[in-house]
């Protein structure tokens, strides 16, 4: 990381960043292109392994990528205030954000439900079981990050 002094490296900093951010994009490799695609996610994180999970269609374009190439590298922020400056370079944006990479695999079975458990208890504060149909699994794809690497930033945030 080039501006060391921007890195955030405490665990209880990355876990409420990770819990406050609403939104991780992944980027996928489309031939000689990236694809990037926003997601609603859930997550675990013990010690440095960090493991992204998210929900998608069964089939699709990123579905398609997934199986042909499963490399993949994600994004997530937090944003926040506008800094102004005395001149228009000198302008910047509070922020917090997680950049890693990794491989994204589509998992099944028991996997499946707690990839699916962890990205609701991410976004249904309220800690309640969750019970699903068959049919409502069946028309659900579980995607896991297993993250190789990844660095946590932040800018003029409070």
């Amino acid at each position: 990381m080039r501006r060391s002094e921007r890195e955030i490296t405490d665990i209880n900093e990355l876990e409420r960043i990770l819990s406050e951010a609403q939104v991780c994009r992944i980027a996928l490799v489309d031939g000689e292109a990236p694809y990037i695609i926003p997601m609603c996610f859930g997550y675990t994180l013990e010690g440095d392994q960090l493991v992204l999970y998210f929900h998608s269609a069964p089939q699709g374009k990123k579905m398609e990528l997934i199986k042909a190439n499963n490399n993949a590298a994600f994004e997530l922020d937090r944003m926040g205030d506008i800094i102004a400056g005395d001149t228009a370079c000198s302008f910047s944006v509070a922020y917090e954000c997680i950049t890693g990479r990794g491989t994204l695999d589509i998992i099944n079975g028991i996997e499946k439900l707690t990839g699916l458990n962890t990205i609701m208890a991410k976004y249904d504060k309220t800690n309640r079981e969750h019970k699903y149909s068959e049919q409502s699994l069946n028309n659900v794809a579980i995607l896991k990050l297993t993250v190789d690497e990844f660095c946590c930033k932040a800018h003029g945030a409070q």
